[in-house]
């Protein structure tokens, strides 16, 4: 089960990557930095720091993860857009120091986006993904599919609701095998500081926690 936990938070940070990277397109000038941690089932705490910024068209961000046993992974991206059009590329490498790259491209306009590029493995193998979204009236909704070197498919639904000075958001992923996690949380802004927390929810009904704070400026 550890195995299939953590296959799952990989593809939760791949993918979730690529739908931040992309909806940073209307983050204007600014940047900011976050840390938090997670609480798997079983007491283990994976610490994280995460970074990133905008200027002119160019967004830059990255990060870093320690397990519980100290195992540390990393990841940086970059997107560019202009006129409605984006191209991004970026690099996670594994505690073990495989390395998966990402390069892609998106759309966004009205509201909405769309995505779409390859994943290469530390073997050679590639990936491919696509992802979609839109917001309006306060509310956010996105989609996403992973599909592996051998065929098998990762799926990812997102909610994300305001709430006055904060947000409610719910993810679901669905692995190769039919297997569903869940994340639901909240969180809130004041003073440039959004506090946020939440849980994540395995296919057996294993639960972890996460919290943590991002510092905009």
């Amino acid at each position: 089960m550890a195995k299939t936990l953590v296959s799952a938070l990989c593809a939760l940070i791949l993918i979730a990557t690529i739908i931040a990277t992309v909806t940073e397109a209307g983050a204007g000038d600014r940047s900011w930095r976050r840390g938090g941690s997670v609480t798997g089932p079983w007491g283990g705490t994976t610490k994280f720091q995460r970074y990133g910024s905008c200027r002119g068209g160019t967004c830059a961000r990255g990060g870093t993860a320690i397990g519980p046993r100290g195992g540390v992974g990393t990841w940086a991206n970059t997107r560019s857009c202009s006129g409605g059009s984006c191209t991004a590329s970026g690099s996670y490498v594994g505690p073990r120091g495989g390395v998966f790259t990402r390069n892609g491209t998106a759309t966004y306009g009205k509201g909405g986006w769309q995505a779409q590029g390859t994943v290469t493995g530390p073997r050679g193998g590639t990936s491919s993904y696509q992802a979609g979204g839109s917001c309006g009236g306060g509310s956010c909704s996105s989609s996403s599919t992973l599909t592996g070197p051998k065929g098998g498919t990762w799926s990812r639904d997102a909610t994300l609701n305001r709430t006055g000075n904060g947000w409610e958001r719910d993810v679901t992923v669905t692995g190769p095998g039919g297997g569903t996690y869940s994340r639901s949380g909240e969180g809130s802004c004041a003073g440039g500081v959004c506090d946020f927390g939440g849980t994540v929810t395995g296919p057996r009904g294993n639960t972890g926690t996460y919290g943590g704070s991002t510092w905009w400026r």
